[in-house]
């Protein structure tokens, strides 16, 4: 007589967000002035978040602003601290736009397409988290 063994499954959570569509802003404004013409092109509240990007390098402890508004549907975040940079591979890149769920490229499109408008904004990219190979892409799924 066979004993059949009931086999139990065990999920591991990986520490590896999921990929994200968010956009690269290049501006020359400081961080609060363009979050305001944010505010005033899209209708939204973004303000000064109490729990910026904290990063350790050997040059010391940097800390990157962080902008959302209420309901946190998105972050604008600074990628310059001083002279380090949150993101090596997009180093050309100022600020960082990245939405709270997952959004598909066409709703990404749309939000790009609207910040082009603003005059004070150079350049919006639409960059994928899964095609950017930088160490510290984990810290904006926070």
């Amino acid at each position: 007589m066979s004993r059949e063994r009931k086999i139990t499954r065990h999920t591991i959570e990986s520490a590896v967000p999921q990929p994200f569509f968010f956009l690269g802003v290049v501006s020359a404004e400081p961080d609060y002035r363009l979050s305001v013409m944010i505010n005033r092109h899209l209708g939204t509240d973004l303000r000064k978040c109490p729990e910026d990007i904290i990063l350790d390098t050997a040059a010391g402890t940097r800390s990157f602003s962080r902008f959302a508004p209420g309901n946190r549907a998105f972050a604008l975040i600074s990628n310059r601290s001083g002279g380090t940079v949150l993101l090596k591979k997009l180093k050309n890149i100022d600020y960082l736009l990245v939405p709270s769920q997952q959004h598909d490229i066409k709703t990404a499109g749309q939000l790009a397409a609207s910040l082009r408008l603003i005059p004070e904004i150079t350049a919006v990219f639409i960059l994928d988290s899964s095609e950017t190979t930088d160490r510290n892409i984990a810290l904006l799924a926070q």
